[in-house]
């Protein structure tokens, strides 16, 4: 008789298609528990003795670039771990000229906007954190949301779109992996998996995408050549349509899911330097992007300003290299603004009414798109303004906001022009602004032609770290009796490292030693916000008792008291003096009393 066979294909076909399963999961938790290639962050803790803060991952731009490719790092920017209660949480994202490129810290559009808030509103402390950098697109943007969510926003700026053909990911871009949006999002979410890292990394070295014999040819490039792989992009064609419609999509995303989480976003229009820019690459014909400059500069010269603005702005949209966003790029940010309800900043308008002839050109840019000092300055008002406008900010608002003032007072400095000039003139040295054959000669034997440039070489190549260069800048100018231009490169520096209590002493006692209390007491007053320490408050009580101020002398005393961490004689003295001076000799008398013996006579009151 014969036996019944068990029937096994119901597990079967389950069991065969569990296991290369079980081998992903097993393999992607072994890596995990390895640690291999951990997920580069976008925040990172910051340096030794800022355990409380936060800062953008100098690295994270290595989820987009290779090593090889001198990836470009977002700015020094402490934010504190845990938000307080009290804080106004803001955000700006976007690529070089969000970042005050080719400027430093000091000019960051994200300083100086912090600046303006903080003195519109000096009781809520307001952060404005900078995540921007060179060579990034929406892309990017969108693959930063969640961490930033994570971080408790309440508003998110945004000012990005002329690197959204040839930043990472870009459709021309040489980083590019594909057209489909859909795929090229789902590809940056695979990035978080540790798997999905070992398998790209596999194919990397099989390919050769990393290769050491690349090292020297990408070493004479910049970034933005090696950036481009699309050359020549023809307005209204498949890849730049495919590029309206990358920029469309992220930028809806990126609004849609700052606005369901709570957060207000503010977007901006994209300005660029249309009159003293001739197109880059131009096509054959009447219509072609040289003719149609020609013709703009043309109608200048005969006074037809508005038509010559239509045309400059013609001649951009027609230029086939894509480092100027189109037109067609404002429009869409004004209709994803108009559909989710958020603020735009005109900035559009704002650079052209400070223009000649209301033709944005080199009065308010350097080359292509990069703002000058002047053009930064106005690209935080146009925000400060329009946060004002639409009330963004709750309390209330300065009836009155003199711009002019803030730029006189803000650390620019001689220094700051001299390393943007050089930062400029390497980038125009090359191609685009250059031929192929010709780009990086100029530059490659370039002799400095003052000692401010020669400092500027060797922080740049990386020979002298930028706040030791400030710091023997100050050295120099205090030698030759220049205090103020002393004072000067420490508070450019403040600007560019707010959270450091070190500079903020050093800045002070630059200023007491030559007798400029106010700008002393200033320093010290912004060092305690950031924090308190003894030291602060006794200057601040010395400076307060020579003003015949005792009461606050008498506070700042106290508090160095309360701060101090060993016996300070020479406080308690003060202290008591000060307590003579404002006719209270019980509370001297009891002062005195905590000295030494041998130092305890007190003053006649």
């Amino acid at each position: 008789m014969n036996s019944i066979k068990p029937d096994y294909r119901p597990f079967f076909y389950p069991i065969i298609i569990a296991l290369p399963l079980l081998f992903f999961v097993l393999l992607e938790a072994t890596l995990r528990i390895y640690d291999y290639d951990p997920v580069i962050p976008l925040f990172s803790p910051a340096a030794e003795g800022y355990e409380d803060y936060l800062t953008p991952n100098p690295a994270v731009a290595l989820r987009y670039f290779g090593k090889n490719d001198e990836p470009p790092a977002p700015r020094n920017d402490y934010f504190l771990k845990q938000k307080p209660d009290s804080t106004l949480r803001i955000f700006l994202l976007g690529g070089s000229t969000a970042v005050g490129w080719p400027y430093g810290e000091n000019m960051m559009p994200s300083r100086l906007l912090a600046a303006k808030l903080n003195a519109a509103f000096p009781e809520q402390p307001i952060e404005v954190i900078n995540v921007a950098f060179s060579a990034i697109n929406t892309y990017t943007l969108l693959d930063f949301v969640d961490e930033i969510l994570a971080q408790s926003p309440d508003m998110v700026l945004i000012y990005s779109g002329h690197n959204e053909f040839y930043g990472a990911l870009g459709i021309g871009s040489s980083k590019s992996v594909g057209q489909n949006r859909w795929l090229i999002n789902r590809y940056l979410r695979l990035q978080q998996s540790s798997t999905f890292r070992l398998l790209n990394n596999l194919l990397n070295s099989i390919t050769g995408a990393e290769s050491s014999e690349e090292k020297p040819t990408s070493a004479t490039k910049t970034l933005m050549q090696r950036m481009v792989q699309e050359a020549d992009i023809p307005y209204g064609g498949t890849i730049y349509q495919a590029g309206v419609a990358q920029f469309r999509g992220n930028l809806q995303d990126l609004v849609e899911q700052f606005s369901a989480a709570g957060v207000e976003v503010v977007l901006s229009e994209l300005v660029s330097n249309l009159r003293n820019q001739p197109p880059f690459v131009s096509h054959d014909g009447e219509a072609s992007a040289a003719n149609v400059y020609a013709s703009a500069q043309q109608l200048a010269q005969q006074g037809h300003y508005v038509e010559a603005r239509d045309a400059y702005r013609r001649a951009k949209d027609l230029d086939g290299l894509r480092f100027r966003a189109p037109e067609q790029f404002n429009q869409v940010i004004h209709q994803v603004a108009a559909h989710y309800g958020v603020a735009v900043v005109p900035m559009q308008r704002y650079f052209e009414q400070a223009s000649p002839q209301q033709i944005i050109g080199s009065t308010l840019m350097i080359e292509h798109l990069h703002p000058n000092s002047d053009g930064y300055f106005l690209f935080s008002e146009a925000f400060y303004d329009t946060l004002q406008q639409h009330r963004l900010l709750q309390g209330s608002w300065p009836t009155t906001t003199n711009h002019q003032a803030f730029r006189q007072s803000w650390p620019l400095t001689e220094y700051d022009h001299v390393m943007a000039g050089l930062r400029i003139k390497y980038l125009m040295d090359h191609w685009p602004f250059q031929s192929w054959q010709q780009s990086g000669k100029v530059m490659a034997d370039y002799q400095p032609t003052s000692d401010l440039e020669e400092l500027a070489i060797q922080v740049i190549s990386g020979m002298t770290y930028p706040m030791d260069a400030r710091r023997m800048l100050a050295a120099d100018y205090e030698s030759q009796g220049d205090i103020d231009r002393a004072i000067a490169e420490y508070q450019a520096l403040l600007a560019m490292y707010p959270y450091d209590v070190d500079l903020y002493r050093e800045a002070a006692w630059m200023a007491l030693k030559h007798q400029q209390l106010t700008e002393a007491e200033a320093i010290l007053l912004r060092s305690l916000n950031v924090r308190p320490i003894a030291g602060a408050h006794k200057w601040l009580g010395q400076i307060y008792l020579r003003q015949t101020a005792y009461t606050d002398a008498i506070d700042h005393f106290e508090q160095a008291l309360a701060l101090s961490t060993s016996s300070d004689p020479q406080l308690t003295s003060l202290l008591g003096q000060a307590y003579v001076h404002a006719g209270q000799p019980d509370k001297a008398q009891d002062i005195y009393q905590r000295l030494p013996q041998t130092e305890s006579t007190a003053p006649a009151p």
